[in-house]
């Protein structure tokens, strides 16, 4: 009989995990290889052990959004063309590949391979990027696995979270690998010319440095965090290769659309939720769902008419909980809300406490707690923890609670949470 007891990862299962974070923004086939791999793994390891691992408190949230995915298509006003079979697998692998991760254990060298593999990985993609845009002509840099630049400015989040964790530790190849994932995350912003990318930059930054005032009480050195974050990015942003990124802000600051539509695509979205209001739509349904002759069509029921400068048609939501409450509904919306809301409760007592003293531990606990950051506020502008860049994050996130659960160091109303 299967037990939910503590079990510690395999050689092969650390390996398999390794080389996926590693492929995760570089090469397509083989993130998709040793992501299987991995789950292979971990069920041969659970049928040899007789153990599916440890608790998580973030997975049955995860598997409620897994839930949502296959059935809201069976509601759905575009069951047709939008099925579970064609919609719902591909999130499903990313999420069973992250609750698998976080019902193991890890150890520290197990841990430091992890985070040096993601690093290492971020960092090459990042160099890739620049090599191969300085010769196709393209207009933005973008990562071979990961594509639009969105994204590709999304994922760089997590190196940047995962580094600015690896500054903690003592060993010195791990803080320059972090400085240089620090470093690369920067570089890839002005030639993204992503806005919401700054912005979250300069969140986590902020965050990331403010950790060291507030466990002191420190009013200035508080002030002094905010301030040093807005000058790192501000810094950034003045360089020569950045002049593009620096035109566009200030066209949207001195323009009526500040926002680049986003407003107004959730007016649309507002104007349709209700037609699928607990399950949602399904995944890819946001474009058909908030279409035009759709929201049209809902105003004139509601005796309302479709004004362009209102209401604006884009094939996704550019917003996490904008996304999710057409296409996973209410309930969706409120998983991945208290997803994010878990996140912060587990690793933010870490990071700030004080009777901690062991520097690696708090780098993972602040690293884990810098991607959640990076996920909320980047997600206020664009639809964070679907893709590539949410595989990684969500898994770093996973492996650093199973490495602290191992520790001891996760409170008991974590480690009680509802097995899954």
């Amino acid at each position: 009989m299967m037990q939910f007891d503590q079990r510690s990862a395999s050689l092969a299962e650390v390996t398999f995990l390794s080389l996926a974070l590693f492929c995760l923004p570089l090469f397509e086939a083989p993130k998709n290889i040793f992501s299987a791999l991995f789950l292979v793994a971990w069920v041969i390891q659970a049928l040899r052990t007789r153990s599916l691992g440890a608790n998580c408190a973030f997975n049955w949230p995860i598997l409620g959004l897994v839930a949502v995915l296959w059935l809201a298509p069976l509601f759905s006003a575009f069951g047709d063309t939008i099925t579970s079979l064609n919609s719902a697998p591909r999130w499903t692998l990313l999420a069973l590949f992250v609750i698998a991760a976080a019902r193991l254990d890890y150890s520290r060298p197990q841990m430091l391979l992890i985070w040096a593999a993601l690093l290492f990985g971020g960092v090459w993609a990042v160099v890739e990027s620049f090599w191969v845009w300085s010769s196709n002509g393209k207009e933005y840099p973008e990562f071979r696995s990961v594509g639009h630049v969105n994204h590709s400015s999304m994922y760089t989040l997590v190196p940047l979270a995962a580094g600015l964790g690896a500054l903690y530790l003592q060993s010195r190849w791990m803080q320059v690998l972090g400085l240089l994932a620090v470093a690369s995350s920067l570089a890839f912003l002005p030639p993204s010319k992503s806005l919401v990318g700054g912005v979250a930059i300069t969140s986590v930054l902020i965050v990331a440095i403010s950790v060291y005032a507030v466990r002191r009480w420190s009013l200035r050195g508080l002030l002094m965090a905010i301030a040093a974050g807005v000058i790192i990015v501000a810094g950034v942003i003045m360089t020569p290769p950045a002049a593009d990124l620096r035109a566009e802000l200030a066209f949207r600051v001195g323009s009526d659309n500040i926002f680049a539509g986003r407003d107004r695509i959730l007016n649309s979205a507002l104007a349709v939720w209700d037609r699928h209001p607990i399950l949602g739509a399904g995944w890819f349904s946001f474009g058909p769902a908030t279409s035009e002759e759709v929201v049209r069509a809902a105003l004139e029921v509601d005796g309302l008419e479709y004004d362009p400068n209102v209401y604006w048609h884009y094939g996704h939501g550019h917003n996490l909980w904008t996304t999710m409450l057409i296409e996973r509904g209410l309930v969706g919306l409120v998983l991945v809300t208290l997803l994010l809301f878990l996140y912060f409760r587990t690793f933010l007592p870490i990071v700030l406490s004080r009777d901690l003293n062991d520097r690696f531990d708090r780098g993972i606990a602040l690293g884990g707690l810098l991607v959640a950051v990076g996920f909320a506020v980047a997600g206020l502008g664009n639809t964070t923890m679907m893709n590539e860049h949410g595989q990684a994050g969500m898994a770093f996130i996973a492996i650093a609670y199973g490495y602290l659960r191992g520790r001891g160091l996760l409170g008991a109303g974590a480690s009680a949470s509802r097995q899954v």
